[in-house]
């Protein structure tokens, strides 16, 4: 009898061990709690979660353990009295400029009575692709909608364009046509111009004419936004290609006369051992140089003793290339980095700025390379672009 009972003791204590080892091995945080939501058990990963041992965490309240879960821990007692379970879903955890997301479910434990078991999964990386997926498939529809808007819009302002010029050239005194009119009706065209340039009216047309090529730039950019090209990419150094269009911000105009451009730190931090990159090289620089203009014109934001840094960084991750570009910005809060992707949204000032810029980057990006590209931001500490590449027969 006595050795049955120890056998059977034996057999208990191997039970309880298994079991704490299968729960230890689990990639989900699992905590037991009582109704007051005192800790009963605490695996190896909260271990590691909460940087607290087992030994320390037992007969502790698990809302004090796990601060950052207070909130859904209060309500193990109602889950336990009332026999229910309880989920929140993507909860959103924030250290420095770190954001990872979390399920959560409290269950009742039927056969332990008054207790509960905690269950926590980090899905971080699921609600990124589900982000990416949402953004590609919101892109995909408008890009079926921009060259048939490109086009419809193309012919009206074909014609205001046109029509602009003409009634320049009508007014025009070189014109021996003009002048025959003119006499016929006995005006003098020195007159009328001078007229029409007192009034302002001459202007006016010109402000016709530069609105109308301004919106043709953006038709242009819609096109090419929409229509995939048809170069074929061709392996080459990833970091030469971002060096260049590095040297193309440096020449550009509109950002040398940039005082801030010209303090500007930028650091390149390249994986030398990065294999080559197929790349439709144009398309590439063409969304970096996008990429460090708005990071100079967000730096400009900036006030008197800040250093504007921006950082290029390559890296390898599996079968992609990693191409990060980061400044220490002003940031953006989540609505913007959720729509800065959309095509005509921007937070420059009107007339700045057409909104199309990372719209077509995004396009270039997801569409021509079949990459990935996605932003990490907090107001006040900067934005990283991250855009991933594949690598075709990388070793």
């Amino acid at each position: 009898m006595q050795r049955r009972l120890q056998e059977s003791v034996d057999e208990i204590t191997r039970l309880r061990g298994t079991l704490g080892e299968v729960i230890d091995s689990l990639p989900s945080l699992i905590l037991v709690v009582d109704r007051d939501g005192v800790v009963e058990q605490w695996n190896r990963r909260v271990e590691q979660f909460s940087g607290i041992a087992a030994d320390d965490a037992l007969g502790r309240q698990a809302a004090m353990l796990l601060p950052q879960f207070a909130g859904h821990l209060s309500c193990c007692t109602e889950v336990i009295e009332q026999r229910t379970s309880l989920a929140a879903t993507k909860i959103l955890v924030q250290s420095g400029q770190e954001r990872r997301f979390y399920d959560l479910r409290i269950m009742p434990l039927e056969a332990a009575g008054n207790r509960a078991v905690v269950q926590i999964d980090d899905i971080t990386e699921q609600v990124r692709i589900e982000e990416l997926m949402m953004q590609t498939e919101k892109m995909m529809m408008v890009g079926s909608l921009a060259a048939g808007m490109a086009h419809e819009i193309n012919n009206p302002l074909g014609a205001i364009l046109q029509h602009a010029q003409n009634i320049e050239r009508r007014f025009s005194p070189d014109l021996p046509a003009n002048r025959d009119a003119a006499n016929s009706v006995g005006i003098s065209l020195e007159l009328l111009g001078a007229y029409l340039e007192k009034r302002g009216i001459t202007r006016f047309i010109e402000h016709i004419r530069e609105a109308g090529t301004r919106a043709s730039q953006i038709i242009t950019s819609m096109l090419q936004f929409s229509v995939k090209g048809e170069v074929q990419p061709r392996e080459v150094d990833l970091s030469q290609v971002v060096d260049q269009a590095i040297d193309l911000a440096s020449n550009d105009y509109g950002l040398k006369k940039n005082h801030v451009f010209r303090s500007v730190s930028i650091v390149r931090d390249y994986d030398r051992s990065l294999p080559l990159v197929p790349l439709v090289v144009s398309e590439i620089q063409r969304v970096v140089l996008n990429m460090v203009m708005n990071a100079v014109q967000a730096l400009s934001a900036e006030g008197a003793g800040h250093q504007p840094l921006i950082t290029v960084r390559t890296r390898r991750e599996g079968e992609q290339a990693l191409l990060a570009i980061e400044d220490n910005g002003p940031g953006m809060d989540e609505i913007t980095r959720h729509r800065i992707f959309e095509p005509f949204f921007t937070t420059k000032p009107v007339g700045v700025g057409t909104g199309l810029g990372l719209s077509i980057s995004y396009a270039i990006i997801t569409k021509h390379h079949q990459g990935t590209i996605e932003v990490l931001s907090n107001p006040g500490q900067g934005s990283c672009f991250l855009i991933r590449l594949p690598l075709i027969g990388a070793a």
